[in-house]
């Protein structure tokens, strides 16, 4: 009896480690999304992404994009565009059993040579299939310093 609940708790031990295996790695989900928007890649960046209808992308100015099909017309125009750069630097990692989140602050210039506007960027993934996959993106501008004196 002692050897029988000795292999059960073994058994389930081993269980719990698979499992805690077979769950994708976040980071790399999240390394994943941000080199696609790095590359310019389009077609890398929709895997990233749900593979539902609703998909929140909301700009720096408050304005908004409610739908995946959206999101993709504006990454695919924005892509095309060989001018901006955007440096993200990831702040914290959040993770949960079916929904993670990562704060990031990111520089973005409109040329290689433009002055920088630097943003928050919260992005909230869901567990989709067994996949990490982007439902939400909140971009909040971060005000530039004030002038000394003004």
């Amino acid at each position: 009896m002692r050897y029988g609940l000795a292999l059960i708790g073994a058994l389930l031990l081993m269980a719990c480690s698979a499992a805690e295996k077979s769950r994708p790695d976040f980071r790399a989900a999240l390394d994943a999304h941000l080199a696609a928007i790095s590359a310019k890649d389009l077609d890398a960046y929709k895997p990233t992404v749900t593979s539902g209808e609703d998909l929140y992308l909301i700009f720096p100015d408050g304005s908004a994009i409610e739908t995946t099909e959206g999101v993709f017309a504006f990454h695919q125009e924005w892509f095309e565009d060989s001018n901006w750069r955007m440096e993200p630097e990831v702040m914290k990692v959040m993770e949960g059993e079916d929904m993670s989140a990562a704060l990031l602050k990111y520089d973005y210039r409109d040329t290689p040579e433009g002055e920088p506007r630097s943003a928050w960027l919260v992005l909230i993934f869901k567990l989709e299939d067994g996949e990490w996959r982007l439902v939400h993106d909140q971009n909040t501008r971060i005000a530039p310093p004030e002038p000394e004196g003004a």
